[in-house]
């Protein structure tokens, strides 16, 4: 269960920075931002926190993130409703290999785009935002992020959104591939928060 609470802890990850971003403009913490972006660009991880960098206090956003929502915190609701729906595209992605082949390519178009000084430059994120809206934006459920109109029409903000959502696809794709269900969501919440109640503690 180790492995799966980390996937789905980047879920949730970015499912709260794409809240946060859609609500008040920006994000409380770059750390996870860069560990969940970055997480786009290893598709050849040797494992599962491998996927992160090795670096798991980066995840600290999502594990808090997941506690609280299987805590029922009410502040969670539309968090877990992206989520939710993350999850749901990501288990009907290997359907779609044309469009796996379309978000490959683009992620290796972003990478030429990076600079050692600000690898997530805003060329990057407009590339990775662009990828998302030819793919996944697609695909049906849409997530629909609410928020601060003022926010939602601002591009770079939107393009954040649907960057870390790219991101957030990629940890629901890690997820199932972890053994991770729905079912487990409804019958092993209890498991997951004690699991990340630990990896909080390392």
């Amino acid at each position: 269960m180790r492995d799966q609470t980390i996937a789905l802890a980047g879920v949730y990850q970015a499912a709260t920075m794409a809240h946060e971003l859609a609500n008040s403009g920006a994000i409380r913490d770059n750390k996870s931002w860069e560990v969940s972006l970055n997480s786009l660009y290893k598709l050849d991880a040797s494992s599962t926190e491998d996927v992160f960098d090795n670096n798991l206090s980066g995840l600290a956003l999502g594990y808090n993130s997941l506690i609280k929502s299987f805590d029922k915190d009410s502040y969670y609701i539309n968090i877990i409703k992206y989520t939710i729906t993350l999850l749901t595209l990501a288990a009907k992605l290997p359907q779609r290999e044309e469009m796996i082949d379309t978000i490959a390519k683009g992620l290796q178009e972003s990478k030429v785009l990076q600079s050692a000084e600000e690898p997530l430059n805003s060329a990057v994120i407009a590339k990775l935002a662009q990828i998302y809206s030819k793919t996944i934006s697609q695909m049906q459920p849409r997530v629909i992020v609410a928020g601060q109109p003022f926010h939602l029409k601002d591009q770079a903000i939107t393009e954040k959104i649907r960057a870390v959502l790219l991101a957030g696809i990629r940890s629901a794709v890690l997820w199932k591939q972890t053994g991770g269900n729905q079912l487990q969501l409804l019958f092993k919440r209890k498991t997951y928060i004690d699991e990340a109640k630990k990896l909080l503690a390392t």
